[in-house]
């Protein structure tokens, strides 16, 4: 009776909670991420004034300035500018500061704009730059207290999910409302087992515990620097209404709620704000970075600002950065080629955001198409990658698709990908709570022999869950898992590369080796939730109940029980960020796409030219045929689909650039509301 009167308690408290991943996740293991993003505004009224654009490459200058006038001619009705169709050299484009203004081109196969310079970015260049007109960044005195004027103390509000905190001790008087806030602490200096923040500091600290494996130089801090300390964790909200006087205390509501389990005063939490442009888009045009020196596109203090239908190429640094941005999106668009394919090519490169969408996107011949520092509460969504490239050392590494970097990435989901490889790294400092759900993670590329694993999450990547996804390659995975179990060694480490998952070990690679710093870290695999995914190793799903109740550690609560997960049922929900079906998602295309619960998916591999690669028919295998692969359980995903049938893309990926349209690949770019709030979960 009591056993029966606790299951019941543990159903109630699971279906109040309310989210779709409510059966399966303790809620100090995720968010709600139905808020990330948002809905791109269709603006259609144009801007007082409108470019006409010169060819040549002597009229790059004339062109800056003349879409520049364009954009600073926009206000809050008048919010267009267009760009019609021709190739022509700009050099640099700086938004105006107004916010509510999209640059327009005629179609990313129509509008081509050669960059020629950077625009002044934050200090870092950029072709195109979305920035207000007044920010600052985490070193700049006003947001150091404890005089500081845009900066308080957080003293009370830690619990997670809470909409109302209180600020003390506010120099320059309460946060603006509808202005973005960074919400931070610092970072621990000794590992507690569980939720453990460090960064390329620590080891220097007094009683600090080391987490990176760079070459140990304090050089790469992410966020303010208090007393010594670092604050990496990180998360911005918005501003929504203040009350109080004075230097505070100040009662502000934000938007959303605190995502962290592990807010407490002792790590003396604080809050500032960075500055805010909001509404500022690019859409429908390429951006040919091949002249540029650093990045193609970068958005700075945007909020709810945007990328969408856009073909970025041969980026030097970052085909787009952020920084200090929140509920961004980036959709509908094709990125192709980096111009070193060292460790600092990326595609997106997001650094100290939240609630990001990067949805729906096409990466070809990068060297890293995702990066993140910093980034809290965000989702990545079907999204593909082709022909990873990286020519440092011996050229045999893949590298990830996604690469949880630097310290302080947390609560982000990764849903519906199509990729090669996803990473949760060690380089710069630790991690926690990321959610891989229903993606098709190869592991997997022709030549590649290190590092070739479907998960990667290194010394520090905790309570991470994993969940339905498909895993493996065919032919080429032998083993389950290779992980540390102590400090200094493991299981199945010189099988580490044909493992589908890569726990918890150091060195240069996570390459089943514990070389200092930082030690090997068993609690990666013991904290690690697993259910419901499919690999080839097993060539079967694993319901298992054990891989899937991890017990608690430090802010992080126990997953249920193993009892528990014996008796759930083998269900999934088609999403974690949508209630139902999206607006642009293909009729008749299966919906979930990819997961164990698929038995029709279109996916297999090659034989032929493209050996190994993925294809949906055997047209796309020359010299070859089709074959069925992963059980059927893979569907392609919409970019996919833009790649392989519309784009004429090689399925290996190699080749030379594509012509792309969002318009053609996607009925009509691919605008589509948010997904609501409120959900329910029907518990099994």
């Amino acid at each position: 009776m009591n056993q029966r009167l606790l299951f019941l308690v543990v159903l109630f408290s699971i279906s109040a909670h309310g989210q779709n991943w409510s059966t399966f996740l303790d809620s100090s293991r995720a968010v709600d991420w139905s808020g990330a993003g948002f809905t791109i505004p269709n603006y259609t009224v144009n801007c007082a004034t409108q470019p006409t654009l010169l060819t040549g490459s002597g009229n790059a200058s004339a062109n800056s300035t003349a879409i520049q006038n364009a954009l600073a001619s926009c206000d809050a009705t008048h919010n267009v500018v267009n760009l019609q169709a021709g190739t022509f050299y700009v050099a640099g484009v700086t938004f105006g500061s107004q916010g509510k203004q999209v640059l327009r081109g005629a179609g990313a196969g129509s509008t081509d704009l050669i960059m020629t310079a950077s625009t002044g970015c934050s200090g870092v260049p950029a072709g195109v730059c979305m920035i207000p007109n007044m920010w600052v960044y985490a070193g700049n005195a006003t947001v150091q207290p404890p005089s500081g004027n845009r900066q308080c103390m957080w003293t009370a509000g830690y619990a997670k999910g809470t909409t109302s905190i209180t600020l003390n001790s506010c120099p320059g008087g309460a946060p603006p409302v509808g202005q973005m806030l960074v919400l931070d602490q610092s970072n621990d200096l000794t590992d507690n087992g569980g939720v453990f923040l460090c960064d390329s500091y620590t080891s220097s600290q007094s009683g600090g515990s080391s987490c990176t494996g760079n070459d140990g130089s304090p050089t790469n801090g992410d966020g303010r620097r208090i007393g010594g300390y670092t604050y990496s964790q990180k998360q911005i909200v918005n501003v929504q209404s203040t009350s109080g006087s004075g230097t505070g205390p100040f009662t502000v509501t934000i938007s959303p709620g605190v995502f962290f389990p592990n807010i407490r005063s002792s790590q003396s939490p604080g809050a500032w704000w960075p500055g805010t442009i909001v509404n500022e888009g690019l859409e429908n045009v390429t951006i040919d970075g091949t002249a540029l020196s650093s990045n193609n596109i970068e958005m700075v203090a945007c909020y709810q600002c945007w990328v969408k239908g856009a073909r970025s190429i041969d980026a030097a640094r970052a085909h787009i950065m952020l920084d200090l941005s929140a509920n961004d999106v980036i959709r509908d668009s094709y990125f192709y080629q980096s111009q070193a394919h060292l460790e600092e090519s990326y595609g997106i490169e997001p650094e100290a955001t939240s609630g990001l969408v990067i949805e729906n996107n096409i990466f070809q011949q990068l060297t890293d198409p995702i990066m993140t520092g910093n980034t809290s509460g965000s989702v990545v969504d079907y999204n593909y990658s082709a022909d990873i490239i990286f020519t440092g050392g011996s050229g045999q590494f893949l590298m990830p698709s996604y690469n949880s970097h630097n310290a302080g990435n947390e609560m982000n989901l990764w849903e519906g990908n199509n990729f090669q490889l996803i990473s949760t790294d060690d380089e710069w400092g630790s991690s926690y709570a990321g959610t891989f759900f229903r993606n098709m993670n190869s592991g997997w590329q022709n030549g590649k022999t290190a590092a070739t694993n479907a998960l990667i999450d290194r010394a520090f990547a905790r309570a991470n869950n994993v969940i339905g996804n498909i895993q493996g390659q065919a032919g080429y995975h032998n083993t389950y898992e290779s992980y540390a179990t102590s400090s200094s060694g493991g299981v199945n480490g010189s099988a580490v590369n044909t493992s589908i998952y890569n726990l918890g070990w150091t060195g240069a690679d996570g390459d089943g080796q514990c070389t200092a710093p930082p030690i090997c870290d068993a609690a990666v695999r013991s904290t690690l939730m697993r259910w419901g995914n499919y690999d080839v190793v097993h060539a079967a799903t694993q319901w298992n109940s054990t891989e899937a109740a991890p017990g608690a550690v430090a802010f992080i609560n126990a997953n249920f029980t193993a009892s528990y997960f014996n008796s759930l049922s083998h269900t999934l929900p088609a999403s974690l960020y949508y209630s139902s079906t999206p607006s642009w998602w293909p009729s008749g295309k299966n919906w979930p796409a990819i997961g164990p619960d698929i038995s029709s998916g279109n996916v297999g591999t090659c034989t032929g030219t493209y050996v190994g690669s993925q294809a949906t028919n055997s047209s796309q295998c020359t010299g070859g045929t089709l074959n069925t692969a992963w059980a059927s359980h893979v569907t392609s995903i919409p970019a996919q689909d833009c790649y392989l049938n519309v784009m004429g893309g090689p399925p290996d990926g190699t080749g030379t650039i594509l012509s792309f349209d969002a318009n053609t690949c996607y009925n009509g770019g691919g605008t589509h509301p948010n997904p609501p709030t409120g959900l329910a979960a029907i518990v099994n």
